[in-house]
């Protein structure tokens, strides 16, 4: 090793030391491990450092107190990451952590109020998505399994992402089970694949055509605007009417009306499915959307009742006499969002 004189640019351990509170011990620590490299030794024997060592030492003293793990602090020391790169990566870490125990709590307030019994059975789905990131990633699969090959990756991509729901930051027991229940249905036996090119010929323009319809009902929940229900309705029936060769007149909004009404039946995987969708996101249609994961379940909801002409739930309806609940209790049977995935295989 080199052996330096004692330079008024260099310090020791010892002062180091007296200057930050540290001991001498965990001083030579992050020396060895490379936190803060010598700058050569005494005479004597002791290590000496350069004057930076000082506000070096200090960054690391301050980010092992925000419990920074050395391998993080160390890509900032040799220059790999920035101080601001550091602090945004930890903050992402640390909110990831935070949303895995916060979901993990959600399971367990689900199991602890509810019979036994009861407890048995959530406890077996749940159990599937007790890591979420994981199940959310087999409901993405699923869809790339259910989804034609041929469809453009743009569409996929979008379909995806308006189809697959992330549960909200502080997940309620309907939000949890309804998740477990979305994941159990989709890895079930009876799922179901989407329409395929030889059920609706052109995939790319009847996917187009039905994300399109989407994004119009979408805007029309935000807004209210009553044009813009009928440019989403006129989109959605006109990309039906292409399929069988019509065009889109009373007569056909009539047929698709009745197909629509009777073509569901409760417990059907697409009910169900949006059902699930629509309860992880936000416990009932809503009359207001947003775009992001998830969001297709509400704009379906609305085009489904705009064809149908039925609400999709009791809490729809406002008065209490027996006509009323009649028609709500027939909503609440045929609540079923007419997707892609409707058609029989």
């Amino acid at each position: 090793m080199t052996h330096d004189t004692q330079g008024e640019n260099t310090v020791g351990i010892g002062e180091l030391a007296a200057r930050t509170g540290l001991p001498a011990k965990t001083i030579r620590y992050y020396s060895d491990i490379g936190l803060l490299p010598e700058s050569g030794r005494s005479r004597g024997g002791h290590r000496r450092y350069a004057e930076d060592a000082l506000p070096r030492l200090r960054l690391i003293q301050r980010l092992r107190a925000l419990g920074t793990p050395f391998a993080s602090i160390a890509t900032v020391m040799t220059g790999e990451h920035s101080l601001a790169d550091l602090l945004t990566r930890e903050l992402d870490t640390v909110q990831a952590h935070m949303r895995e125990l916060t979901w993990r709590q959600g399971i367990l307030r689900t199991l602890d109020d509810c019979p036994e019994l009861e407890r048995l059975r959530r406890l077996a789905l749940l159990a599937e998505v007790g890591k979420l990131d994981e199940a959310h990633d087999r409901l993405v699969r699923y869809w790339h399994w259910a989804l034609p090959t041929g469809l453009l990756h743009r569409l996929t991509r979008a379909v995806i992402e308006g189809a697959v729901p992330v549960p909200p930051a502080t997940p309620t027991g309907t939000t949890v089970l309804a998740f477990a229940e979305l994941h159990a249905l989709t890895s079930g036996d009876d799922r179901r694949r989407q329409p395929q090119s030889h059920q609706v010929g052109d995939v790319a323009s009847f996917y187009s055509g039905i994300m399109d319809a989407c994004t119009l009902a979408a805007e029309a929940l935000v807004s209210g605007c009553p044009t813009r229900r009928a440019e989403a309705l006129g989109h959605f029936v006109r990309t039906y009417a292409r399929l069988s060769g019509h065009d889109d007149a009373p007569a056909f909004r009539a047929h698709l009306r009745t197909r629509f009404r009777h073509s569901a039946h409760y417990g059907s995987f697409p009910l169900r499915y949006w059902q699930h969708v629509l309860a992880v996101t936000s416990e009932t249609p809503p009359r207001s959307t947003a775009t992001g994961q998830g969001h297709l379940a509400a704009s379906l909801a609305t085009l489904h009742e705009l064809v149908a002409g039925l609400p999709l739930a009791a809490e729809y309806w406002a008065d209490s006499d027996d006509t009323t609940v009649r028609l709500a209790e027939e909503a609440r049977r045929n609540w079923h969002h007419y997707t892609p995935g409707d058609h029989s295989e």
